[in-house]
């Protein structure tokens, strides 16, 4: 399957997910349930948000000269994170706290690149206030910890989160699916951070890579510094 083709097939991918959640998001109001996502909140959009390589090379295709410029301004705070962590938990906290909001946002606060954004932020759906979204757990008391524990609606949420857990779990099996149909496509798949591989694809030619292969892929990722895990997984 062409490159082309294969971006087609991950676009279809991402309508049949909007279609799922938008019936999802109904039943879930008949409820009684709200989601508080909505255009502005945009806390979400200072977390690590992984994606497919394929994911990330559609949306280098529609960046602008200026969310361009904001991800060349990004990049170094995000590397430095990367190689500063000792742990995941280290990665997603210096990640939420230095490297700054997502390059692709927009001042008022809406998605630049909405239409194709990844799964992984399609499936992100909060059921409770946006503040919640950028909270540090670490800093809350047992007893604060607790009670947002007692108000989560379990039989809604990935717990012990705040976001809707049946939207995950299909945007997982769909992201599987991605990197299995680069697998037989590439011979190589590569999941990692939206910012990062789209710089990748932008500066490196992340595409072309890809279709060398995986010894190809991890060569030349080594060779110039690029490869954390944090940052890119190749294999699935």
């Amino acid at each position: 399957m062409s490159h082309d083709t294969r971006l087609q097939a991950v676009r279809q991918k991402q309508e049949c997910f909007d279609q799922f959640c938008g019936a999802w998001l109904s039943e879930y109001r008949q409820r009684g349930g709200r989601i508080y996502c909505g255009k502005g909140c945009s806390g979400c959009c200072r977390l690590v948000v992984n994606c497919t390589a394929i994911e990330a090379s559609a949306v280098a295709r529609v960046v602008t000269p200026e969310q361009q410029a904001r991800l060349q301004a990004t990049v170094p705070a995000i590397a430095e994170c990367a190689q500063q962590a000792g742990s995941l938990k280290d990665w997603l906290k210096s990640y939420r706290d230095q490297a700054g909001p997502c390059p692709f946002l927009e001042q008022d606060g809406s998605c630049g690149v909405y239409q194709l954004r990844p799964l992984s932020c399609r499936s992100l759906l909060s059921t409770r206030e946006p503040h919640w979204c950028t909270a540090d757990f670490g800093a809350l008391s047992h007893e604060q910890k607790q009670q947002f524990m007692e108000q989560l609606d379990r039989s809604a949420v990935a717990f012990p989160t705040h976001y809707a857990g049946t939207p995950q779990e299909l945007a997982q099996e769909l992201e599987l699916a991605h990197l299995r149909e680069m697998e037989q496509d590439y011979g190589c798949s590569l999941l990692g951070n939206l910012p990062w591989l789209v710089w990748l694809t932008l500066e490196h030619r992340l595409d072309e890579l890809l279709m060398s292969g995986e010894a190809a892929v991890r060569s030349y990722l080594a060779e110039h510094r690029l490869d954390s895990p944090y940052l890119a997984v190749i294999g699935i």
